[in-house]
């Protein structure tokens, strides 16, 4: 049986205290005159015993301290080893971590909690949250500390931290700290950055959403038949998604097009992209549409990423679409077999991926396949493995024949009676790459100019800010308000309409509403909507049509008046004596009535010519001198000036006619004052004029048969 330091030191102090009594009560016999002689021999034998014996206890118990002595300071190396060797241990894992008292007090920290806080283990020992952090965020802290206490066992929170780069999201562990008693003397705790996962998921289900929501033809194919198509492109081409999958696209397209069509499958098999490339395709119903298409090959996997649009009545419209490159990539997995840190066993995935041979890769490190800089983590999950985790979870890049590395996501679990490890690996390096786009995807959603909006049983649950800017409306005022009352009455049909071809299948629908805003104002939506049938979700796409539509309206009416005031303009012009021409700025004739048409004998306005001289022989009323084609009313009115009645004689050569016109002209400006046309009225007068010479020759005439006396008496002769 073990005897405590304590009780071998009482031990020895009893025995001396003996060996003490013995020597005194030697002494005393000494000092007794009445003794025996003979004693003292006796006496002096054992009281040098005696103090042989104090001097052997005393001896013993100098050795006993001082070999415990060695054990506790031996025994205070070890408890500081141990302290730097936890300290090296969780300074070096990405989670920050940290220990405090029971009253608040930080015994430890990481270097990654210094980091967080901008706080050095230093600074914190003996201080608390309240020392350092916000007074309502350090309340926060303590409470989860008291519930730890309560309920002595480890609890787990979700806790936003403000960071220079933003908001992070992290799992807070926190857990307690027992003494050698079972009594909790501390607490510990543990943070996870999660923020870019929840971050990744959110954004993924949204581009799955919208890839589902596209109004353009999205699909993924093979060399030679469909593998995914979205809604656009049974919309588009009247086929089920069964049908499209179920044969060679070649079948879709217009004989005319098929060898074209092959040529660029040819190209696109070398990796070349192919951009706006038109083909034609037959739908369902026996029509023909045009498509353009924008073509991406991933020669690796074989497969094609296609964008298509519908350009049937609009062939040279404009391209805006961008291929999307964040659809889901994921490979075989990898599965290893690893013992005594060599691999034993690999799959051909393996091979296939990283680019070794099985020679290469059997009975080599693990470790000489992985970045140094992460060969660390993947020591510590095997560390974990063989202490006590059954799972472990990490990722870390892995080393291609061709030097370059990829991320994979790692799995692995070990048989503790063997030491074998039996490993899984994704490679993620597609994914990795992805998240930035991802990340940008989620910001279009809140940075989109169109509408976007999530609605579940009769509510908005999501909106953009698009539309709090065009109805008023936010998340708040959404979450009380049914949208169904936010429709015009004369539109709810439309709605319920919507509703009921959603439910029997038809994926994406186009119709346009009014929408109250909160202003109480109406406003036009042209919307695009897509229903989740198993959870009841619809997610649509609406954008502002108002201006558009009153500018229809208006636009029809303009054209209605328009052609009214046209038909009477025409009957009047048509019905004037005077012959009627308008041209333009290039002094091209636009129209001319049918007296214009009989003073220039050519029915045809087009052939007419603005310039007279080009029909006439044009003179002054002399009928001597030449009238100069520049001082033509045309000319003068294009010019931006007003003339009225010219007087000019048009000798037709050809015929051998002359007419007497008066020319008067008008030019036509529009609101900035810049002419834009010119009106000329041509008045023929030969009749005029010859009936004036014939009554002048009458008058003359008579004048010669009569005369008159002169005086009172003159009688007429």
């Amino acid at each position: 049986m073990k005897i405590s330091l304590e009780k071998k030191i009482i031990i020895g102090f009893i025995l001396n205290l003996f060996v003490v009594f013995a020597i005194a009560g030697v002494f005393i016999l000494r000092i007794n005159k009445n003794r025996n002689p003979e004693l003292d021999n006796s006496l002096n034998w054992i009281e040098i015993s005696l103090i042989f014996l104090s001097l052997i206890l005393l001896t013993v118990v100098y050795f006993i301290i001082r070999s415990q002595l060695r054990a506790k300071n031996r025994s205070q190396e070890l408890l500081l080893e141990n302290k730097q060797l936890l300290q090296s241990i969780i300074d070096n894992t990405s989670s920050p971590i940290f220990i405090k008292k029971i009253n608040g007090e930080y015994l430890l920290i990481n270097k990654e909690f210094e980091s967080l806080f901008k706080i050095t283990n230093q600074e914190i020992i003996g201080k608390t949250d309240h020392d350092f952090l916000p007074p309502n965020v350090a309340d926060a802290y303590r409470n989860t500390d008291f519930e730890v206490v309560k309920a002595l066992k480890e609890l787990k929170t979700e806790e936003v931290i403000e960071q220079t780069d933003g908001k992070h999201t992290y799992i807070a562990v926190k857990f307690p700290l027992h003494d050698s008693f079972n009594r909790i003397y501390a607490i510990g705790g543990i943070f996870t950055d999660i923020s870019e996962r929840k971050k990744l998921e959110e954004s993924f289900t949204a581009a799955e959403k919208f890839f589902t929501m596209s109004v353009d033809m999205m699909i993924i194919s093979s060399m030679e038949r469909f593998v995914k198509v979205n809604p656009a492109v049974s919309k588009t081409l009247g086929y089920s998604e069964e049908e499209l999958l179920r044969k060679n696209f070649l079948e879709f397209t217009h004989p005319d097009d098929i060898e074209i069509t092959k040529k660029e499958v040819q190209k696109l098999q070398t990796g070349a992209a192919s951009i706006k490339f038109e083909n034609r395709y037959i739908c369902k119903d026996g029509s023909i549409k045009w498509l353009v298409w924008s073509v991406f090959p991933e020669v690796k996997s074989g497969l094609l990423y296609a964008v298509a649009s519908d350009i049937t009545d609009k062939k040279e419209i404009e391209n805006a679409l961008n291929v999307a490159n964040t659809f889901f990539y994921m490979s075989f997995d990898m599965f290893v077999v690893i013992k005594d840190e060599n691999f034993v066993k690999v799959n051909p995935a393996f091979t296939r991926i990283l680019g070794y041979d099985q020679q290469e890769i059997i009975n080599k490190p693990f470790l000489s396949f992985i970045h140094p800089d992460d060969a660390s983590i993947f020591m510590d999950g095997v560390k974990k493995l063989r202490i006590s985790d059954s799972v472990v979870t990490h990722r870390v890049r892995e080393r291609l024949k061709d030097g370059s590395y990829k991320w994979f996501d790692w799995t692995s679990t070990i048989d503790i009676h063997t030491g074998i490890i039996y490993a899984v690996a994704r490679d993620v390096s597609e994914l990795i790459a992805n998240e930035e786009s991802l990340k940008i995807a989620n910001m279009f959603f809140d940075m989109a100019f169109d509408i976007l909006t999530v609605a579940k049983e009769e509510h908005f649950i999501k909106i953009n800010p698009a539309f709090t800017k065009t109805l008023g409306y936010n998340q708040y005022d959404m979450d009380r308000i049914k949208f169904i009352d936010l429709i015009h009455p004369d539109d709810k049909q439309t709605a319920g309409e919507i509703l009921q071809r959603h439910l029997k299948g038809e994926s994406v629908v186009n119709f346009r509403t009014r929408f109250l805003c909160k202003d109480g104002s109406f406003k036009w939506l042209d919307w695009n909507s897509n229903i989740d049938v198993k959870n009841g979700v619809f997610y649509s796409v609406a954008r502002n049509v108002t201006e558009l539509v009153e500018l229809e309206n208006e636009q029809q009416t303009a054209i209605e008046n328009l052609y009214e005031n046209e038909e009477k303009l025409r009957l009047i012009v048509e019905n004037i004596s005077e012959g009627i021409i308008v041209a333009n700025a290039d002094k091209k004739i636009i129209m001319a009535n049918n007296m214009a048409n009989e003073i220039f004998g050519i029915e045809e306005d087009d052939k007419i010519s603005t310039n007279l001289s080009n029909h006439f022989e044009l003179y002054f009323p002399d009928e001597k001198t030449i009238f100069p084609s520049q001082n033509l009313p045309m000319e003068r009115a294009l010019s931006g000036e007003v003339t009225t009645d010219v007087e000019i004689i048009l000798w037709n050569p050809v015929a051998q006619e002359k007419k007497r016109v008066l020319i008067s002209g008008r030019p036509l400006v529009d609101q900035n004052n810049t002419v834009v046309a010119a009106v000329v009225t041509i008045k023929d007068i030969s009749k005029y004029k010859q009936m004036e010479e014939d009554l002048k020759e009458s008058e003359s005439k008579y004048r010669q048969l009569i005369g008159f006396r002169k005086g009172n008496t003159d009688t007429m002769l």
